[in-house]
């Protein structure tokens, strides 16, 4: 049996990926999916959010298999549903092994939820055609951004391997989260959260 995360780069996917490597006891894999229709910018924050955890999990004696996924594409993708999600189910799902759990970092307060049977009946179809057996996994399901932030925090992985901005801009030579986009919003209020529960 596999352990395989859909990796990011993110606080929630790579939050799951630490607490799986620490443990030493399983097989870990973890997927990245690159497609050029998402904002450059944002691949290239991401795919060095990953290259520093790696060199962190590195440090520490964790390993795993990391494979990354580059989509070319000049379709555009719907804003409703879970374009992403799907994506990202589409691609992965003819690498996985015979035998699998497969790990997403959807948390509490994601949209994911609303399409969740949907999204699950997918997965399981496509697992029939291809003759796997897939365990779906959410361990964060319960748990706020704050919660996660706040645990990436006490295991001690370092805010710069992990990003969570949409839409960074570019000031002089450095790449910035914008700010306003949902991710950056989520990640704020999260952060003000951790400061109100210390201070209480």
């Amino acid at each position: 049996m596999v352990d395989l995360v859909i990796w990011s780069g993110g606080y929630d996917s790579t939050l799951i990926l630490d607490r799986l490597c620490s443990s030493h006891e399983k097989t870990v894999w973890a997927f990245s999916l690159v497609w050029d229709m998402v904002n450059e910018l944002k691949i290239k924050q991401e795919e060095k959010a990953r290259s520093r955890y790696l060199k962190y999990a590195k440090k520490k004696g964790y390993e795993f298999c990391h494979n990354t996924i580059k989509v070319g594409s000049n379709m555009g993708a719907p804003s409703e549903g879970l374009p992403q999600a799907l994506a990202w189910l589409c691609y992965v799902l003819p690498y996985l092994p015979q035998e699998s759990r497969l790990y997403f970092g959807y948390h509490r307060g994601d949209d994911f939820w609303r399409y969740r049977h949907q999204a699950e009946q997918i997965i399981k179809q496509a697992c029939t055609l291809g003759d796997r057996s897939t365990e779906l996994m959410y361990p964060l399901e319960l748990q706020s951004k704050c919660e996660i932030v706040e645990e990436c925090g006490e295991r001690g992985i370092p805010d710069s391997c992990m990003w969570a901005c949409e839409c960074p801009v570019k000031k002089g030579k450095k790449i910035l989260p914008c700010g306003t986009c949902q991710p950056c919003i989520t990640l704020k209020l999260a952060r003000y959260e951790k400061v109100l529960r210390r201070d209480a």
